[in-house]
């Protein structure tokens, strides 16, 4: 029932539910066959999770720097560490902003390499008319008892894609087909875990997901507030919805943290 409701709510064909995002980001990993060696370009401001992920299947992270305006990763440096190696780029909305999907999604179809999008900390947000999340290959919500909406411990899987749908959802129980009709062909080298989220969990999940849009709309409420009084002062910069690559999309920002340059 939760998958369903997520998948209504964010318009996406396919919601995984994990027990942690941390588990949705090694699952995603692993449902875009990361192999040994494969590159996997990423931000260095992120959490941990994001790039161990990664190190989990004994792939290579490649470090971009962020866009000093957003803290998201600057997509005008990632063609620069794309190399035979690359396979995918984790992309991190940070602190409630939503990075540049559409130069992001431009180079990854130039190059044929897939996308992930940690999307832990912007549920709710937009990037134009699409759901913060739902604009990579893959996206990866949180549920962390510290995020927007929570259950305690969680997380969610989003794709359009069939195929990852049945291998993210392979992974996340021991890559053993525990229903009929799968029709995953290509089980090579696929190690699952005990990645699955409690009912518990998903019926919390399912109450709070109704609650999101009223949480964020006095979030975003009251940072505003505070952004207005801290105008006051010299030497503070808010947080800014402008892209180093001058791209003009309007963003929805969730403020998940309230950051200022200082």
């Amino acid at each position: 029932n939760l998958e369903k409701n997520w998948s209504k709510f964010f318009n996406v064909k396919h919601s995984i539910s994990m027990n942690s995002a941390t588990s949705g980001l090694i699952a995603a990993i692993g449902a875009l066959d990361i192999q040994p060696g494969d590159e996997v370009i990423i931000p260095p401001t992120t959490m941990t999770a994001s790039a161990a992920a990664i190190l989990f299947y004994n792939a290579i992270p490649v470090f971009v720097d962020i866009c000093p305006k957003t803290f998201c990763i600057d997509v005008d440096k990632i063609e620069k560490a794309i190399t035979k190696k690359t396979k995918a780029i984790v992309v991190v909305n940070i602190y409630g902003h939503t990075a540049d999907w559409n130069k992001i999604n431009k180079i990854a179809k130039k190059y044929n390499i897939k996308t992930i999008e940690d999307a832990a900390q912007t549920a709710g947000g937009f990037y134009g008319k699409k759901h913060s999340g739902t604009l990579g290959d893959i996206g990866v919500f949180s549920l962390n008892r510290h995020k927007t909406i929570q259950c305690g411990e969680g997380g969610i899987c989003v794709t359009n894609d069939f195929n990852l749908c049945e291998r993210l959802q392979l992974i996340r129980n021991h890559a053993e087909a525990v229903v009929t009709n799968k029709k995953t062909k290509n089980l090579s080298n696929l190690i699952g875990y005990n990645f699955r989220m409690t009912e518990i969990e998903a019926a919390i999940a399912n109450e709070q997901l109704k609650k999101l849009k009223k949480i964020l709309e006095i979030r975003i409420k009251i940072c505003r507030r505070i952004i207005d009084e801290f105008k006051k002062f010299e030497g503070f910069l808010p947080p800014q919805k402008k892209y180093c690559s001058g791209n003009k999309i309007p963003i929805k920002h969730t403020f998940y943290y309230l950051t200022f340059l200082f």
